[in-house]
């Protein structure tokens, strides 16, 4: 709120001295509101497992007059109960297994009913803030930094930390070849979990980039290893007569537990 204190007219000297504006604080622990409009109560927004891709970003933009605070806490106790799992403080949270073009819902409580005040995207990492909770109906949340200092909570399925990345090319049986770049990626996916069940899925986060040289990114989730979330791909193409085929792939493991001093899963 901004005040302007009014003007003193001076009548031995008839100066008129105007005033300068000055700056209320905000009431303490009130939230920055977003400059996009709320999701209505009444609407049906997928839930976060659901990722949905915004109108407009909601990044909230902290004013330097009040300390960051989460408005759920400042209101009461939270739903659910604490569980000490990862990711613990000042880990990196990665987002995984959210399509290219969308994003996953960061909301002020931890649970779908909570407003939604953005996505992050596909591809984004964040610092965790080391709390998690766990509610009745057996889904986990978590807290990450969004923005200097603001924390929001988002669906721990659709977080983990990544690992070390490694060439895996000559890995494969074959350097697979199809009519596009996403193709060529999904074959490289293929092979990698034949011999996995079918409730795998593998998902494009990222491109693909079409051209002599293209790239896609692909999350594969799913895997029968609880101490993976599962596995990115960034798979190179380059264009031949068969169309694309793979040049090169890296992996990336996603991990559920943890990452040690070498890149590797706990």
């Amino acid at each position: 709120m901004r005040r302007t204190l009014p003007a003193v007219v001076l009548a031995a000297g008839l100066l008129l001295t105007a005033c300068g504006t000055e700056s209320a604080p905000d009431a303490p622990g009130e939230e920055p509101t977003s400059t996009a409009a709320s999701p209505s109560e009444t609407s049906t927004e997928p839930s976060p497992e659901e990722p949905t891709t915004p109108e407009e970003p909601t990044t909230p933009e902290p004013t330097d007059a009040e300390e960051p605070t989460h408005p759920a806490a400042a209101a009461g106790e939270l739903p659910g109960e604490v569980v000490d799992i990862p990711p613990y403080s000042d880990d990196i949270a990665a987002v995984f297994g959210v399509e290219a073009g969308s994003g996953l819902n960061y909301r002020v409580g931890p649970g779908t009913e909570f407003e939604a005040r953005g996505t992050l995207e596909p591809l984004g990492v964040r610092p965790a803030i080391g709390e998690t909770r766990r509610r009745e109906d057996g889904s986990h949340w978590t807290q990450v930094m969004v923005h200097d200092g603001w924390f929001y909570w988002v669906s721990l399925t659709h977080i983990a930390q990544l690992g070390g990345t490694t060439d895996i090319t000559a890995d494969l049986a074959e350097l697979p070849s199809a009519a596009t770049v996403e193709e060529a990626g999904l074959l490289v996916a293929r092979q990698r979990t034949a011999d996995q069940p079918p409730s795998v899925k593998a998902v494009v986060v990222d491109g693909p980039v079409e051209g002599d040289a293209g790239e896609v990114v692909i999350d594969v989730v799913g895997l029968g290893d609880d101490a993976l979330a599962g596995e990115r791909l960034h798979v190179v193409t380059e264009r031949t007569g068969q169309g694309h085929t793979v040049r090169s792939v890296e992996l990336t493991p996603l991990c559920a537990r943890g990452v040690t001093e070498d890149g590797l899963c706990e």
